[in-house]
């Protein structure tokens, strides 16, 4: 028997344990995980004229313990941590960001984009999580400022999550501030935002 079967039985033996409940949010990360491989194997995703080929991530959620936290104004009821988040009952790995009652909440990342980096992008889903109780008339922003330049804004009025691709500017060999900014737009009444696996990744031009 291989290595392999033997980690895939110790996998089925560890599952047959799981509570109903647990074996729900199991099938709803593989389902996350199988999206996600897709995304990273898309050809529409990283291959446009001439084909790319990723060469380094930045993990916003691995880093989150280097990133800065701030507010605008006062952070009365701004919370900013790391978590699993479900929206539309879809669980990812994500970081929690609600606003503050006022002014808006920013987590801001400084890194330095390694000098071979030909075209960057910024991969992530924003979300709501269940429970909120948002509408159309009480939505939150999510922006993404680079380098002090806002390069993406969404609003949402429901929960889910919605997936993104972001073109950003390549910035090789120079430090990259990249914030992440949420925004209650005067009502941060059930404003439960979450970024799910934000990444940074670094791509090449390769012949096809």
């Amino acid at each position: 028997m291989t290595h392999r079967q033997d980690e895939i039985e110790a996998i089925f033996r560890r599952i047959a344990d799981l509570s109903e409940e647990s074996l729900i949010q199991l099938s709803q990360f593989i389902s996350f995980l199988k999206w996600q491989e897709e995304q990273w194997h898309s050809p529409s995703a990283w291959e446009p004229e001439g084909g790319l080929r990723p060469i380094w991530v930045y993990d916003l959620i691995e880093h989150f313990g280097e990133a800065r936290q701030a507010a605008t104004h006062d952070p009365a009821g701004m919370e900013i941590k790391v978590a699993p988040a479900s929206c539309g009952g879809l669980v990812r790995q994500a970081i929690w960001q609600h606003p503050p009652a006022v002014g808006v909440s920013v987590l801001e990342y400084q890194f330095a984009v390694p000098h071979d980096v030909d075209v960057l992008k910024m991969r992530f889903a924003a979300g709501v999580r269940d429970g909120a109780l948002l509408s159309s008339d009480n939505q939150v922003a999510f922006r993404v400022r680079v380098n002090g330049r806002i390069l993406w804004s969404h609003l949402k009025g429901e929960v889910g999550w919605d997936s993104f691709i972001l073109d950003l500017p390549s910035l090789a060999g120079q430090e990259a501030i990249v914030q992440l900014i949420t925004d209650p737009l005067g009502n941060s009444r059930w404003n439960w935002a979450v970024w799910g696996e934000p990444q940074i990744i670094g791509l090449v031009y390769h012949q096809v």
